[in-house]
C-alpha cells in the first residue's frame, strides 16, 4: 500500500501537502522565416482536402478521459453511517435504505419515488444517488446554509462537518454489471426533475461523461448525477472524505466496530463553500 500524507491520501494526491508546481511560461520559440526566399526553400502548404474525406480530429474532440476511473460522491449525515455500516452497502430508497437522518425533502423523496427512468422499467429511487462532483449545486447548499427544495428544511441548518462523503468511482458503481444497460444511470440534472438529459447503457454513458467534462468546462457537472441500481457494497467505496480530525476518529471507530478497513480521509476543502453557489 502506498504512503499516505496526514489527509488520509496517497502520497501525491492531495493539493495541500502536494500543490501542483507553478506555471512556468514556455521559452518563445524562435520566429520562423517569413517566405521561402530567406532559405532557398518554398514555404509548405497544408496538403488539400480530398473531396469526402473525414476531417482532422480535433484535440477537443478526442476522449479526454478514461470514464470509469471518475470519482463518484455520496453525501450523508454522519448519524446515517451506523445502518449503512450494518448493510455493508450504501441502499437505494426502494431497496431499503433507512436514514436517521434525512438529507431529502419528503417532497423530493416522493416525487423520485415515481419519477421514472427511461430505457429502464425503474424509478429513480431504485437507485442510489451520487455527485460528479464536490462542488455540485446541492452539496454546496448544505454548506453555504442555502436553503434548496430538494433537501429537508433541517439539513441546510446543519453544519458542515456532521456529514461524510463516501468516495467511489464508476468503475465501482458498475461492478460487474458494465454491460447490464440501467446498472448505472447518469443525468446532467436532477434525475427526478423534467428534461433531465439520461444516459442508461454504457456506450450513452461514457459519451454523456465526456460532454459533461467538456461542456462548459465542466460547469454541467455541478447539476448532474449518477445513479446506481439498488445499492453500492463498502467494499467498492474507496474513501471516507470527514471536515476534521474528531469526525475521522468518530468515522475509524464505527468501522472498527463493524470489521471495515475502509480509509477515513480529512479534507476541509470539500467541506466548505465555494464562490459559485448559484444554480
Amino acid at each position: 500500500m502506498a504512503d499516505e500524507c496526514i489527509h488520509g491520501f496517497d502520497d501525491g494526491l492531495c493539493a495541500i501537502c502536494f500543490p501542483p508546481p507553478e506555471f512556468e511560461p514556455a521559452p518563445k520559440a524562435a520566429p520562423l522565416p517569413r517566405s521561402g526566399r530567406a532559405t532557398g526553400t518554398r514555404p509548405r502548404r497544408p496538403p488539400a482536402r480530398v473531396p469526402g474525406a473525414s476531417r482532422p480530429t480535433l484535440l477537443a474532440d478526442a476522449p479526454q478521459i478514461d470514464a470509469k476511473a471518475l470519482r463518484i460522491y455520496h453525501v450523508t449525515h454522519f448519524d446515517n453511517l451506523a445502518p449503512i455500516l450494518h448493510a455493508g452497502a450504501l441502499l437505494a430508497d426502494a431497496a431499503g435504505a433507512k436514514p436517521v437522518v434525512d438529507v431529502s425533502a419528503p417532497d423530493a423523496r416522493e416525487f423520485r419515488r415515481t419519477a421514472t427512468i427511461d430505457g429502464t422499467d425503474a424509478v429513480v429511487a431504485d437507485y442510489v444517488p451520487f455527485l460528479l462532483t464536490t462542488d455540485a449545486h446541492v452539496w454546496n447548499a448544505v454548506r453555504t446554509a442555502t436553503p434548496d427544495p430538494r433537501l429537508a428544511e433541517e439539513t441546510t441548518k446543519r453544519a458542515p462537518a456532521d456529514f461524510v462523503i463516501l468516495v467511489s468511482s464508476v468503475a465501482g458503481a458498475l461492478g460487474d454489471d458494465a454491460e447490464l444497460p440501467g446498472a448505472i444511470v447518469v443525468t446532467d440534472a436532477d434525475a427526478a426533475a423534467g428534461g433531465a438529459l439520461e444516459a442508461s447503457a454504457w456506450p450513452e454513458i461514457q459519451r454523456a461523461l465526456q460532454r459533461l467534462h467538456r461542456d462548459d468546462e465542466g460547469a454541467r457537472l455541478h447539476t448532474a448525477e449518477l445513479l446506481v441500481r439498488e445499492c453500492l457494497p463498502l467494499d467498492n467505496v474507496a474513501l471516507i472524505a470527514v471536515a476534521n480530525d474528531p469526525v475521522r476518529d468518530r468515522v475509524r471507530s464505527a468501522l472498527a466496530a463493524a470489521g471495515l478497513r475502509t480509509r477515513v480521509a480529512v479534507y476541509p476543502p470539500w467541506f466548505q463553500p465555494t464562490p459559485d453557489d448559484a444554480e
